[in-house]
C-alpha cells in the first residue's frame, strides 16, 4: 500500500505523463490485453520442430552434417515464427514507431 505522499507523487507523475505524451497514455487506458496467437500457428510450429528433431537424429545416426544443420535451422525458424519475431508482414509492428 502506498502512503499518502507516495500516492500524491504518483498522481503528479501520471498527470505530467498525460500532458507530455497523451498518445502513449492512450495505449494503456484500456488495460492490459495479452497478445493472442492462433492455435494453428502453435500446431504448425510444433509439427516443424517435431520433424526437425527427427531429422537431427537421422542426421546424427548417418553422420550427415548438412541434415543436422538444416534441421537445427528449421527449429530456430519455427521458434522465431512462433514468437512473432520472424514475422515480416508488419502485423506485429508498432504503428507509432515506438518500441
Amino acid at each position: 500500500m502506498l502512503s499518502n505522499a507516495e500516492q500524491r507523487q504518483l498522481t503528479q507523475i501520471e498527470s505530467r505523463l498525460r500532458a507530455d505524451d497523451p498518445q502513449f497514455v492512450e495505449r494503456f487506458e484500456g488495460g492490459w490485453e495479452p497478445r493472442r496467437r492462433g492455435g494453428w500457428r502453435r500446431r504448425v510450429a510444433l509439427a516443424v520442430v517435431s520433424l526437425a528433431v527427427v531429422n537431427v537424429w537421422v542426421g546424427l545416426v548417418f553422420a550427415n552434417v548438412a541434415t543436422v544443420v538444416v534441421a537445427v535451422l528449421a527449429i530456430g525458424a519455427a521458434g522465431l515464427w512462433l514468437t512473432g519475431r520472424g514475422d515480416d508482414t508488419g502485423t506485429d509492428a508498432d504503428p507509432g514507431g515506438a518500441l
